[in-house]
């Protein structure tokens, strides 16, 4: 140990820590100049190495990405074909900034990285960030040997992970022994350490690192020994595979596997367009050719060039490909797109895609691009640091030439684009025929990246699991991907538009809010079919956009919920409601729609369904988990039947004559025998599988004007609705009920009581009890209202939760309602005061000033009969509020 020189920083171990000597292929005169003190325990390895990289592949992986966060420009792997002998390696070298004695020392520091605190290396932000990157190798071998060469001097020293020990509690101690070489040795070494991996004549790093010339200054050897059973699982063409898709297409970062070079995995994309320098310029336009073809000589043989009159000779080549290159685990290497400018060799725009050629590239287009170009005669405009180079006129003339190649690009998109057809959509109607660059074209690129694996894209798209093996065919026999606009009912929940591989169509969902609301008017169906194409298109053209996957559903959602919003009835108060219900009592379809409008009111999730063979509707509450182990969501279907022309075919008319025998009065109502009830018992025991619901009903509510005998606890109409499960209900007591729920605290969770009712008598009761009884507590209308004001600048929506915990700090902790107790408050609030505040069912916002909510709940208190009203005014209205209440009325 004579020579030993302590490493600054390094951890104070006791001496009886174990040594760890240099591996026996390292060839050095002076084997134990220096030492690296290690502490870590073996469970920290096991738990960071085993359970990130379980693959070998990924670790290899891995080990390449440190090699990029080191700046290297070029990586060698080495592996022998068979790694089943005992005495097999792995060997990995790069040309990075590699680890002088006190890196050798940093290294073993895990769960810490100075990778982010030292900045960019070689302008490349660092992909690692927890400095466990390192413990891959454990993963691949019991021994690891770096030999390093930093600012020309070598080292070399071992880890042998069998002599780890210690739990994470308890971590053990080593010493590491640090050998310095010579140029000499340091190339013996790694020749020695190759020489069983690479059968081939000498291995190309060796001349790479070792030449006379152009050496590197820095590099690292990572050589892998006493390889464990998984390693020697990995197969080359597995690992070659495994590096191409992490490569960028980049010529700043090289690798190679065995000396054969490994091509990025987008380098094989398919392409709509190539360019050749020196033989393409003819695809230019004409005022742009200033120069003119030639040739140069190049290792590789001679290639074609283009000389420019002030630029000078350069040569290369660009691509336009079908799929983006600015995606993937690549990206995180380097970009892919855009322009690669060489000068002697050197790349001078790591960072600058674009190359400032003078116009915003369009960015669609650009990130599909790729020119690499080569400028040698430029070498005197280079600045220092050699990454940069001075403005002048031969830098324009250039840029010039390489602004007329991307626009000729761009030409070629829409060329390949105008290749596709719509035939079957121009049959339909009058659709026209739109280009098929704005059709085809990048819903065929949409396809593909839902085909590739995108979920977001597929969700969005409403392309089904069982379907992407058609979309895949299609996709791959390059047929036409879009024939037809179908109109099918999918449900209320649904998307206005999916995408129906099979039949290759866009399915418009005739169960949608916005569709549902305007397909029965006379002309409208054309229009809505272009909407359901034009939306699905519109995701289409985002993503030719590169605006990601996720963004891009983010953004229909936003959408397909403002169209809903489109829709949704003008705000109208609960006497509004009520009052349409009393007023529909002889209109079939104004009394379904009311009826509608009403439990919309009342909480719950209205799809209305109506016309021939089924319910009306079907309305959901979605409650949730409450106690116990059971959801308290429920559903129910209801039907309304009124006393119109049209549905006397179901109602039979007892005037005089009824009201004398039964003491009620004259209105049409619903005979026992016509109400049914038999049949919507089918309807709803059917309903979950006919309208692909989530939640299968359990209740049905029958509204009606009246029924036969709905006073009488025998008559007939109880003991149908007994026997198949009906809820009836007077519209009049329907209405009273809507007009009570905002002042008695009902909600969906307190009706269900109501659909337990099985004669009009035992309904019209039960509004009775709500109407008698004391509100609940009074509402935090002020904390709610001041609350809406102080977040009303927030950038996201305020919900009710965001209230709840609002009013808990607010009230020193004290108080904190239930979601559902705040719900019903705000549900009532909006019903009384719908011009003021809005509320979805999950977002709240105020839409006029607070005084003017206050002067708008004052004014619809004052409607109440004071009877109803006095207990809710008394426990409602804050004192302080009541004079601004009160200029309500």
């Amino acid at each position: 140990m004579a020579g030993k020189k302590g490493v600054e920083g390094q951890i104070a171990l006791g001496d009886d820590v174990a040594q760890v000597g240099v591996a026996d292929f390292v060839e050095a005169s002076d084997s134990a100049a220096d030492e690296v003190s290690v502490k870590i325990s073996l469970t920290i390895i096991q738990r960071f190495s085993e359970g990130l990289y379980s693959s070998p592949n990924k670790a290899f992986e891995e080990l390449v990405s440190n090699s990029y966060d080191a700046g290297a420009g070029r990586v060698w792997v080495y592996m022998p074909s068979d790694l089943e002998p005992s005495d097999s390696s792995l060997v990995i070298i790069d040309d990075g900034e590699s680890m002088d004695l006190d890196g050798l020392q940093q290294l073993w520091e895990i769960g810490t990285s100075r990778k982010r605190v030292n900045g960019h290396v070689k302008g490349r932000p660092p992909i690692g960030k927890f400095g466990i990157g390192k413990l891959a190798t454990y993963v691949l071998a019991e021994e690891l040997t770096y030999i390093t060469c930093r600012d020309g001097e070598y080292r070399a020293i071992t880890m042998d992970y069998r002599r780890v020990q210690g739990k994470m509690s308890d971590p053990h101690g080593l010493r590491l022994l640090v050998a310095r070489l010579t140029a000499d040795e340091a190339e013996r070494s790694l020749a020695s350490a190759l020489e069983k991996v690479y059968m081939g004549t000498r291995p190309q790093v060796l001349s790479s690192l070792f030449a006379d010339s152009e050496r590197p200054s820095n590099w690292t050897a990572a050589v892998m020994t006493s390889l464990k059973p998984r390693a020697r699982h990995i197969r080359q063409g597995r690992l070659r595979w495994v590096l191409s898709t992490a490569l960028p297409l980049n010529p700043a970062f090289q690798l190679w596997l065995n000396d054969g070079p490994i091509e990025p995995s987008k380098a094989s994309g398919k392409t709509y367009w190539t360019y050749t320098i020196g033989k393409s310029e003819g695809e230019l336009p004409e005022n742009k050719l200033t120069g003119s073809p030639t040739q140069i000589h190049t290792a590789g043989g001679v290639i074609p060039a283009y000389r420019l009159p002030l630029a000078g000779t350069i040569w290369g080549s660009a691509k336009l490909f079908v799929e983006s290159l600015n995606k993937g685990k690549s990206e995180e290497m380097g970009r892919s797109h855009g322009f690669f400018v060489r000068v002697r060799g050197r790349l001078i725009n790591l960072d600058e895609s674009n190359f400032n050629v003078g116009a915003d590239p369009h960015r669609g287009t650009f990130t599909r691009f790729y020119m690499e170009i080569n400028a040698d005669d430029l070498d005197h405009l280079i600045a220092s640091p050699r990454e940069s180079i001075q403005e002048s006129p031969e830098l324009e003339e250039l840029k010039k030439y390489m602004l007329a190649v991307f626009n000729r690009s761009r030409i070629a998109l829409k060329e390949a684009d105008s290749s596709d057809h719509i035939p079957y959509l121009t049959n339909q109607g009058r659709i026209s025929n739109p280009a098929p660059s704005l059709t085809q074209g990048p819903l065929r690129r949409m396809l593909d990246k839902a085909v590739a694996g995108d979920e977001s894209i597929r969700e969005s798209m409403g392309i089904r699991s069982e379907e992407i093996s058609h979309a895949g065919d299609t996709s791959a026999k390059e047929e036409d991907v879009l024939e037809q606009v179908l109109v099918e009912p999918l449900g209320q929940d649904a998307l206005l538009v999916r995408y129906d591989a099979a039949r290759k169509a866009a399915i418009l969902n005739q169960d949608h809010p916005f569709v549902n609301n305007y397909i029965d008017d006379k002309g409208v169906l054309e229009p809505l079919k272009l909407l359901a194409l034009t939306e699905l298109l519109t995701q289409a053209y985002m993503l030719d956009e590169n605006i990601s996957s996720d963004a891009v559903a983010r953004i229909m959602l936003k959408r397909d919920a403002f169209l809903r919003d489109l829709v949704k009835m003008h705000p109208r108060s609960a006497f509004v409601v009520a009052n349409q219900l009393r007023n529909a009592h002889n209109q079939e379809r104004e009394l379904e729609d009311a009826v509608a409008d009403a439990l919309i009111l009342l909480g719950y999730s209205v799809q209305r369904i109506g016309g021939t063979g089924g319910t009306d509707g079907i309305a959901t509450a979605t409650l949730g988990m409450r106690s116990g182990e059971f959801n308290e969501s429920y559903a129910l279907t209801y039907d309304a039947k009124s006393s119109g022309r049209d549905a006397r075919k179901l109602l039979h008319s007892v005037e005089a004559v009824q009201g004398d025998l039964f003491d009620e009065p004259k209105v049409h109502k619903i005979q026992a025998g016509t109400a049914r009830t038999s049949i919507l018992r089918v309807h709803r025991e059917r309903a979950k599988e006919k309208y692909g619901l989530k939640i299968e009903p359990k209740y049905t509510l029958l509204v009606a004007p009246g029924f036969q005998g709905d006073a009488k606890d025998e008559s007939l109409i109880s003991a149908i609705c007994q026997n198949d499960g009906i809820t009836p209900i007077c519209v009049e007591d329907l209405a009273r009920l809507v007009e009570l729920f905002p002042i008695r605290g009902v909600s969906p969770l307190t009706l269900r009581e109501l659909f337990l009712c099985r004669s009009p008598k035992e309904s019209r009761e039960f509004v009775d009890k709500i109407e008698k009884s004391e509100p609940p507590q009074a509402p935090p209308v002020t904390e709610i209202v001041d609350l809406l004001l102080r977040y009303s600048l927030r950038r996201n929506p305020i919900t009710v939760k965001d209230l709840i915990t609002g009013i808990y700090e607010r009230s020193n902790y004290e108080l904190e309602p239930s979601e559902d107790e705040l719900s019903a408050v705000i549900r009532g609030l909006a019903a009384l005061a719908p011009n003021s505040i809005y509320y979805d069912g999950k977002f709240v916002a105020l839409n006029s000033t607070a005084d003017a909510l206050y002067r708008e709940w004052g004014t619809a208190l004052r409607s109440y009969p004071s009877t109803v009203a006095e207990s809710y005014w008394r426990i409602s209205v804050p004192n302080s509020l009541k004079e601004i209440v009160q200029e309500g009325t």
